[in-house]
């Protein structure tokens, strides 16, 4: 095997445990009843409007979304953003009915389901932080401000800040799971992930990928 496909393999891996950690960390919340990040919770709510899995509803959303942005700036596009497209709806769907056989969240008192949502918060950021580190492609979502910014020179901060709103309220009227998580990943996760990707994921990636 060269040491190009040891790179692809390695990076594709990554990638797919930096998914697999925000599947594990939307779905801890959901089930807790705490609300799913703004983009999930969108497209739970449509989803459950038109009695389609979120696995399924996500994929053709999130692959509409990456034919778009693909033909207007690929260079926001890797293999990691159609790991995210395929697995990510699936994974959180998964992980779902994993946790609410898990836990008896009727029998959690408030507190217990609070300081759960705050490890799921901080499992969604971890991977969040290995997801962008290994610098495999953006997920379609998250490709949609850059894009914005690319095209009309607005500022990147008030251009996402104004995307999140606006899915807030859209998943709100969908009637999907918004709640404290919902507010506090799409908008106060920042800080959490840069940690995350100073202290952890950086140097693990670096590690990693340097003694190939």
């Amino acid at each position: 095997m060269s040491i190009k496909w040891k790179n692809f393999i390695t990076r594709s891996f990554i990638s797919i445990v930096g998914i697999t950690f925000i599947s594990m960390g939307a779905a801890l919340s959901e089930v807790m009843a705490m609300g799913l990040d703004p983009f999930t919770a969108l497209n739970r709510g449509a989803s459950s409007l038109l009695g389609v899995s979120l696995g399924d509803y996500q994929l053709i959303v999130n692959l509409i979304s990456l034919i778009i942005i693909f033909y207007l700036e690929r260079s926001l596009i890797g293999w990691g953003s159609v790991y995210n497209m395929i697995f990510i709806g699936y994974q959180i769907d998964f992980f779902n009915q994993l946790f609410t056989q898990l836990f008896q969240v009727e029998n959690l008192s408030l507190l217990t389901r609070v300081l759960i949502t705050i490890v799921a918060i901080l499992v969604l950021s971890l991977g969040v932080a290995v997801y962008m580190d290994i610098q495999f492609g953006v997920s379609p979502y998250d490709a949609i401000a850059p894009l914005i910014v690319d095209k009309t020179g607005w500022e990147y901060t008030p251009v996402r800040i104004g995307q999140d709103v606006l899915v807030v309220i859209t998943a709100y009227l969908l009637k999907g799971p918004v709640g404290i998580s919902t507010v506090i990943i799409g908008f106060f996760a920042g800080p959490l992930i840069a940690l995350f990707s100073d202290k952890i994921s950086k140097p693990l990636i670096e590690q990693v990928t340097t003694t190939e």
